[in-house]
């Protein structure tokens, strides 16, 4: 069914109504939501409300590295590998050789590399690299799609990578984080994060599997299980837990055909997830900060642009809106302009409105979205002949978009 892409909206009677619901964007400096001004506009019945920054934008000393956080995450990682080997270790005694861990080994030959066996060589370095390519792969799928949850993991990576290392050092961020610190502290972060997991998914929890049920697909496919277990959020959506428990399951699943394709060798499967846990976090927090650094440079070149597009919101919908929530609209629709060319596509209409909608109990269904999406260009045609960026949104038209969703997210919701 088409859904109507209406010029005024008809819904005076519905209560306080903001554009977004998720806290604010990472690059957001202080200033209201984006909610339109009260007098002139029938959305809004009660005053706006006002959002807090986050605290490392605007602040020089949060602005950079997260210290403390980093070293906790290192710590954990040390500690639960601690716990998991002192485990093992009594578990030895009930065996014929206690204390004896390093001849742990679950691929069913004779022949296998100890645990503790990291004797580097050219070969196996060439092993981890070559794996690290597969899981690099499957997180770029998910990292590109516009799909609903891929968006929830995404904005999870994107707000904990600038969590840890902040802002990219600049001449406005002269305090900020360096990008040869940021590498190394990556390093840091994946290397205790790759041992850890890899001496627990790939060494002590497949060999206990396997002593248990005498069962090599039990073992290959019960590591897999845990380990993408171990990676759900409570604090997250059911449907984002559900795609990160897939994707880490396939990561799962590849490490463990890399250990049993190795001969036993756990060291590849080190190699490959430190080089891939590093990959994730050094390039989102570079694509990160070249999408904020195009948000904040845009956004003070189009002032005149954006003043334009609210005059023909108020005309179009008798909505006004504040300096406030104007400024913060130009930087909310900059941040998903990921192609940098001053104009939305479906793929960034769809992430938007996924980041919208985030905190909702409901959200728009997709192809609502997709929906109002082409009516909004038909409503381009027909007031103008231009076919400039046809298949993309200007700041006016996905404005009146959000206000249309936002207004009518019962009837819209998926």
């Amino acid at each position: 069914m088409r859904i109507h892409y209406p010029p005024l909206f008809e819904i005076s009677d519905r209560g306080p109504c903001k554009l977004h619901s998720s806290s604010p964007l990472y690059y957001q400096e202080a200033c209201e939501e984006l909610v339109p001004e009260q007098p002139q506009c029938t959305v809004v019945c009660n005053k706006p409300t006002t959002a807090k920054a986050p605290t490392f934008v605007g602040d020089t000393q949060s602005a950079a590295l997260s210290l403390p956080l980093i070293n906790d995450i290192c710590i954990n990682q040390a500690l639960l590998l601690l716990f998991t080997s002192s485990a093992a270790i009594i578990a030895s005694f009930f065996g014929d050789n206690p204390l004896e861990i390093s001849s742990l080994h679950w691929n069913d030959v004779q022949q296998f590399h100890s645990l503790f066996d990291w004797q580097p060589s050219s070969f196996r370095f060439i092993e981890g690299i070559l794996a690290t390519i597969p899981v690099i792969i499957a997180g770029r799928v998910i990292e590109t799609s516009d799909n609903r949850d891929a968006s929830q993991v995404n904005f999870a990576t994107t707000n904990m990578v600038i969590s840890l290392f902040g802002r990219r050092k600049s001449a406005m961020e002269p305090t900020a984080s360096a990008s040869f610190q940021v590498m190394v502290l990556s390093a840091l972060i994946a290397i205790a994060s790759g041992v850890s997991e890899e001496m627990i998914f790939r060494g002590y929890i497949p060999t206990a599997i396997s002593t248990m049920t005498h069962s090599l697909p039990s073992a290959f496919f019960g590591q897999a299980v845990l380990f993408a277990a171990g990676h759900l959020s409570k604090s997250a959506q059911p449907g984002e837990n559900k795609l990160n428990w897939s994707l880490q399951f396939f990561n799962g699943l590849w490490y463990g055909s890399v250990y049993l394709m190795t001969g036993g060798d756990i060291l590849p499967c080190v190699i490959a997830h430190v080089l891939y846990d590093m990959h994730t976090l050094c390039e989102t927090w570079t694509r990160l900060n070249n999408q904020m650094d195009y948000t904040q440079e845009s956004s003070m070149k189009c002032v005149g642009e954006e003043n334009d597009a609210v005059e023909r919101l108020k005309v179009g919908t008798g909505i006004t809106l504040n300096s406030e929530t104007v400024n913060f609209a130009r930087h909310f629709f900059y941040a998903f302009d990921n192609d940098h060319v001053g104009y939305l596509s479906l793929s960034d209409c769809q992430r938007a409105v996924s980041y919208t909608f985030m905190n909702d109990s409901i959200a728009p269904d997709t192809e609502v979205v997709r929906d109002l999406f082409e009516q909004a260009k038909e409503h381009r045609y027909a007031d103008d002949n231009s076919i400039q960026f046809h298949d993309r949104l200007n700041f006016s038209e996905f404005l009146h978009l959000l206000f249309v969703l936002r207004s009518n997210s019962q009837e819209f919701s998926r």
